[in-house]
């Protein structure tokens, strides 16, 4: 693992915080903000959190600031405090808007809003106007649940999978926020409701597993059981204040199942980008269902990952799409050696067996220094001849880019270790008792480099002989240096 991404996210605002409660159009509180800036790994997710105080015997402002007290640190925030999770925005004011608040009685909310980059780091949002309190005289809620959605259909796309079809529901007042597929084995015709918090709660049964969330549009959806069997799929439709709605089952039974492995995930790498390890595979193929998902597994001992069995007793790094062909892992410790595994799953929940990194070396790293007594080096005009027998390539000094990222296809880029008089950083010139990283990227020149291989470099300045140094890659794990012949 590359040194990560350890910095926080800068910036971010939480602008204001205000209530609609005018007894007539549908309650709620709207938030606005400007996302927070991450020049490492990015900004990845907003996360709003909310607290509120209902005291009658205090006034509101004093309520709001007793709220407001709650939210004032990241380490007073907690997961009960936690409102929803959005995907990073771009600098633009994010707008949003909580339904879910109350005005049966006049209740106080304050918000909080935590920035998260890709690496894990976080920031606290700078908050301007960060609270608000509800009329209990407005008596606006979005009480009502969704309404008008149907189960209709089903037909059988294949011998082992049933695609059910549905007019999905709509909500007049705060929107539709979810469409939930469940499946179950027993019987359903319709669900009790409970009033919770005066909003329409749908009890699910017990038995059922939750297939899919899925949005507000969605119309159809395709599962393949994997027992034979009798099976009833139903949906619960949930509005965004909380409201929810049972809009209809549909029974399938499956006589036929998938019940063999998907193929393997292809050509596996893994590669070293700035503050991350980038993880790449091609598609997977079932001969029965559809690959439905892929999952990324990180350990620091590879015999923990190349069977399924292990592999299915630790969570998962990453749960990605059937679209998904690589993944970037942030969060791994700078210096560690990790190993990766990839596992497709089918339609009907079966695991392929764990695809396993080729281990192709992507970046060299070379400490250069001059004999003591030796001319100095003038980067700028000295090349870098390097081949793996089957591939040569001759690169030139990157300049313009130190560090890793400054290597190319085409070029090589160095990293200042020992320059004490600032000769090298100004002039480029590597002269007696300085001493310079070279970073030359394999992967990208196309060399095939793994664990065993061998390789040969000659470092050819404009003056003097190039010297020629042949290098042997030692197996992974046991040392990280190349043998020089």
């Amino acid at each position: 693992m590359p040194v990560t991404d350890n910095q926080a996210p800068i910036g971010g605002i939480l602008w204001n915080v205000t209530a609609s409660a005018d007894g007539t159009s549908v309650l709620g509180v709207a938030l606005n903000w400007t996302p927070a800036n991450d020049f490492g790994s990015g900004l990845y997710e907003e996360i709003v959190y909310r607290t509120s105080v209902y005291d009658p015997t205090n006034p509101a402002a004093f309520n709001e600031q007793i709220a407001r007290n709650r939210l004032l640190t990241l380490d007073q925030l907690n997961p009960s405090m936690e409102l929803v999770r959005i995907s990073a925005g771009s600098g633009s004011t994010v707008h949003y808007i909580d339904y879910t608040v109350r005005d049966d009685n006049s209740t106080s909310y304050a918000y909080a809003i935590v920035g998260a980059d890709r690496a894990g780091n976080v920031v606290l949002y700078t908050a301007i106007d960060s609270s608000t309190s509800t009329d209990d005289s407005s008596q606006d809620e979005d009480l009502a649940p969704p309404a008008g959605g149907s189960m209709t259909s089903m037909a059988r796309p294949d011998e082992y999978s049933v695609a059910l079809f549905w007019v999905p529901a709509s909500d007049a007042e705060s929107g539709i926020d979810t469409q939930r597929l469940y499946r179950t084995e027993g019987s359903v015709n319709s669900l009790p409701v409970i009033i919770q918090d005066g909003r329409t709660v749908v009890t699910i049964p017990v038995t059922s597993t939750l297939l899919e969330e899925l949005n507000s549009t969605t119309s159809s959806h395709v599962d393949a059981p994997s027992e034979i069997g009798v099976y009833t799929y139903f949906i619960v439709v949930r509005d965004n204040a909380g409201n929810e709605e049972f809009i209809g089952a549909l029974s399938y039974d499956a006589q036929t199942v998938d019940a063999s492995s998907p193929g393997n995930a292809g050509s596996v790498s893994v590669r070293q980008a700035p503050q991350s390890m980038i993880v790449s595979w091609t598609e997977a193929t079932d001969a029965q269902t559809t690959v439905s998902s892929y999952l990324i597994f990180r350990g620091t001992s590879i015999g923990a990952l190349d069977t399924i069995e292990e592999l299915m007793t630790m969570a998962p790094l990453a749960d990605l799409d059937s679209s998904a062909r690589n993944y970037s892992d942030y969060s791994g410790t700078t210096g560690t050696l990790y190993f990766y595994a990839v596992v497709a799953v089918d339609s009907a929940g079966n695991y392929a067996q764990s695809s396993m990194p080729s281990n192709t070396i992507q970046i060299i790293e070379i400490k250069v220094k001059t004999v003591p007594g030796s001319r100095p080096v003038q980067f700028t005009t000295m090349m870098i001849e390097i081949t793996d027998g089957m591939t040569d390539v001759t690169l030139n000094f990157n300049s313009g880019q130190l560090g890793v990222s400054g290597a190319t296809a085409t070029m090589f880029s160095v990293e200042i270790l020992r320059d004490s008089d600032n000769t090298f950083a100004t002039t480029f010139s590597l002269y007696d008792s300085a001493l310079v990283k070279v970073f030359i990227d394999a992967g990208e020149i196309g060399l095939n480099l793994h664990a065993d291989s061998s390789f040969s470099l000659k470092f050819i300045p404009a003056i003097g002989q190039p010297t020629l140094e042949e290098c042997r890659i030692p197996y992974l794990g046991t040392y990280r240096y190349v043998i020089l012949v």
